[in-house]
C-alpha cells in the first residue's frame, strides 16, 4: 500500500471526531498493514514531500514492479521491492517502509 506523505493524506491531526486526518495517514496505513496477514507479502510506503494528486505518477515504477512480479512471478522486477537490498529500500522519495519480505 502507498500514499502520499503531504498534507493532503496526512494532516497530521490527533482527534479524529473533530478533526480530518487526510486520504490516507500513516496511522491508517499502519493499521490496515497490521491487520493484514503476515503469510502474504504486504508492504507499506509513503512518497516523501508529494501530495495525494501526485501518487499515480510518482509510484508507477513501484506499482509496476509489484503486479510484474505478483503477476507473473518475474524476479528481477521483485528486487525492487523484496530481501533486505531492497531498491524501494535506498530510495530517498520513499519513507516509513514497512514489508514482510
Amino acid at each position: 500500500m502507498t500514499a502520499a506523505a503531504g498534507i493532503s493524506d496526512d494532516t497530521g491531526a490527533t482527534d479524529a471526531a473533530t478533526e480530518w486526518f487526510g486520504v490516507a495517514p500513516l496511522s491508517s496505513l499502519i493499521e490496515n498493514y497490521n491487520a493484514m496477514p503476515n503469510n502474504v507479502f504486504k508492504l507499506r510506503a509513503r512518497v516523501a514531500g508529494a501530495e495525494h494528486e501526485e501518487m499515480q505518477m510518482k509510484t508507477d515504477g513501484y506499482m509496476t514492479a509489484w503486479m510484474l512480479y505478483q503477476l507473473q512471478g518475474d524476479e528481477e522486477a521483485a528486487k525492487a521491492l523484496t530481501g533486505e537490498n531492497a531498491k524501494i529500500l535506498r530510495n530517498a522519495n520513499w519513507q516509513d517502509i514497512e514489508k514482510n519480505r
